[in-house]
């Protein structure tokens, strides 16, 4: 009995620390929970400090204070059932003491007995023996009872206890559920933040990307607009440099002609007394050549407006064909208006190549007339005269063999003698010599224009023959290389047997060509035969014939040679046929009212039914 009592205080003692430290844990975990809540964190505190100072003694007045300080705290269902288990053990420990009393009674008892026994009868202690076993039995019997009872009570507490502890469990799985649907809400609305901002950032360096591409792209079409217009610029400047360079060799040339003569005229005045008067004549023959250079100026200046007049025209009915053809394309017109502006500085630079020229002719005009003036005034000594024609023939020979280095070193030693010697023979001589010289470059002049009017690769080849070192031999070997590509090109096209119409209109027009009528073909291939691109007729029919002029043409001035004439290239064909009819209108004029009526461009037939060819650089 002694042995079943300290068992069941030794087990209501394990399960009362059992069940703190089961219920703790939960309570300490909800207790953890709750401290995150900033109202209730101190309370949390004084309570769970409370609880350790009662819950690591065993008085009962500690748990009771607790509950009436708080009766719905944390842990009031655990002190409840601590005070249930000091209680229990109290009152097991009074029974326990209660039956060691009785034990010990009966102890006694049975000594006596034993004694009584040793002196009464043997019923006696038969009687007492039976009565022992019986009130033991009886004893047992009721410990048993009651330790069924105490069972009960501890299965009882123990089911409480299990169920506090299951709905603390459960309190404390809600409480996580909850917090983990609110952390994986908060994962979710992170995750769906980071998203977005990521989206938001790739379509951001997407929006940059397409805007520095797009900045690139405006950036490389500005750098080849600007590389365009340097170019343009750049070719115009050369043109122009070009042009100006041309006109101040030829204006330096003129000057230095123009102070030799003058130089010459001096000597003339200072040596000759008697040439007063033709020297009047003279000056009164150059106030008419001004009047007339005026005269021809002003000409000039009516025909270059009437020109800018019909330019405009051209360009008002240009811009209407323009508005009508709405099938041209941007990029061909702006070809077209960069191929019209070279032209049109093309044309500039041959303009003023030709007045360059025109003034270098003036210039040697000038000398020849005042070596003409000094030779009839140096006819008195017929040996000096002898001694001046020998010199003369053989400047004669040094020009014609187109040696003008040397003629040059001729007249500078020429010149040192009249300077040594300062006598009339001398004179005459370096006048003889400038003229000889004079006549030579004429005769050369005569030779080219003359192959040029031919146009034949013989005629070129004939005067290199003649001239190897002359001032037209680039250009003749140019022409010849032109002649020999546009023979290759005959060549090919007298494959294609010529067509026989029987109008003068084609039978097949080429959309190139839509807009020429048989009036215009005539007049172009006109053109073409007076600009040195031979056509064998004006029939207003585009042959191969034709079509080879024209490509020649077409490679000369800068265009595609692929012997079709668009719009603008008939324009030009136009501008350039005019310009050499008014360039020779107005030399052959010129040279009428200087020479009377000379040979050179004496309107006898030999330049009259001739052709002349604009040679690019001339």
């Amino acid at each position: 009995m002694m042995g079943s009592g300290r068992f069941s205080r030794s087990a209501l003692a394990l399960a009362g620390v059992v069940g703190l430290s089961v219920a703790g844990l939960p309570a300490i975990a909800l207790a953890q929970a709750a401290g995150k809540e900033t109202s209730a964190g101190k309370r949390w505190e004084e309570e769970f400090s409370l609880w350790q100072k009662v819950s690591s003694g065993s008085d009962v007045a500690a748990y009771e204070g607790y509950l009436r300080q708080y009766p719905g705290g944390t842990f009031a269902s655990m002190a409840r059932l601590r005070i249930a288990e000091l209680q229990a053990a109290a009152k097991s420990r009074a029974e326990a003491e209660a039956r060691e009393a009785a034990a010990g009674a009966a102890q006694t008892d049975a000594a006596a007995g034993e004694v009584a026994e040793e002196t009464s009868a043997g019923k006696a202690e038969a009687e007492r023996q039976a009565a022992a076993d019986k009130a033991q039995a009886d004893e047992i019997a009721r410990l048993k009872a009651e330790a069924d009872e105490k069972e009960a009570t501890a299965r009882r507490l123990a089911a409480e206890k299990d169920a506090t502890d299951k709905a603390r469990a459960d309190e404390i799985a809600r409480l996580k559920a909850e917090a983990e649907e609110k952390a994986a809400a908060a994962r979710k609305l992170a995750e769906e933040k980071d998203a977005a901002e990521k989206a938001r950032a790739e379509e951001v360096a997407r929006l940059k990307a397409e805007a520095e591409e797009k900045a690139a792209a405006a950036l490389r079409l500005a750098e080849e607009k600007d590389a365009a217009e340097k170019a343009r610029a750049e070719e115009i400047a050369r043109l122009k440099a070009e042009a100006a360079e041309k006109e101040a060799a030829a204006r330096k040339l003129a000057e230095e002609k123009a102070a030799e003569a003058e130089r010459l005229r001096a000597e003339a005045e200072a040596a000759l007394e008697k040439a007063k008067t033709e020297e009047a004549a003279r000056l009164k023959a150059e106030a008419d050549r001004q009047k007339a250079e005026e005269a021809a100026a002003a000409e000039r200046a009516r025909a270059e407006e009437e020109a800018a007049a019909r330019r405009k025209a051209e360009q008002a009915a240009a811009e209407e064909r323009a508005r009508i053809e709405e099938e041209a394309a941007a990029a061909r017109k702006l070809a077209e208006e960069t191929a019209a502006e070279v032209e049109r500085l093309k044309a500039e630079a041959a303009k003023a190549a030709a007045e360059a020229e025109a003034k270098a002719a003036e210039a040697a005009r000038l000398a020849e007339e005042a070596a003409r003036r000094a030779a009839q005034a140096a006819s008195a000594g017929e040996g000096q005269a002898a001694a001046a024609q020998d010199d003369a023939e053989a400047a004669q020979d040094d020009a014609a063999a187109g040696r003008d280095v040397a003629a040059t070193d001729d007249e500078e030693e020429a010149a040192g003698e009249t300077a040594e010697s300062r006598d009339g023979a001398a004179e005459s001589a370096e006048r003889d010599a400038r003229a000889a010289e004079a006549d030579a470059a004429r005769r050369e002049e005569e030779t080219w224009q003359k192959a040029v009017l031919d146009g034949s690769a013989s005629s070129f080849q004939a005067y290199l023959d003649e001239f190897p070192t002359g001032r037209f031999v680039a250009d003749a070997r140019e022409r010849l290389a032109a002649l020999a590509g546009q023979a290759k090109e005959t060549a090919t096209a007298k494959a294609v047997p010529e067509r026989k119409p029987a109008t003068a209109r084609e039978t097949v027009v080429d959309s190139r060509e839509s807009y020429l009528q048989p009036a215009n073909r005539a007049q172009a291939q006109r053109w073409l035969s007076a600009l040195g691109f031979d056509t064998r007729g004006a029939d207003g029919v585009f042959g191969p014939r034709t079509r080879t002029a024209i490509a020649a043409w077409q490679r000369t001035a800068g265009f595609r040679a692929d012997g079709y004439l668009t719009r603008q290239q008939y324009r030009a064909l136009r501008e350039a046929a005019r310009y050499v009819e008014a360039r020779q209108s107005r030399r052959q004029r010129a040279y009428r009212e200087d020479y009377g009526g000379g040979y050179y461009y004496e309107d006898d037939g030999y330049y009259g039914g001739g052709s002349v060819v604009i040679i690019p650089g001339y």
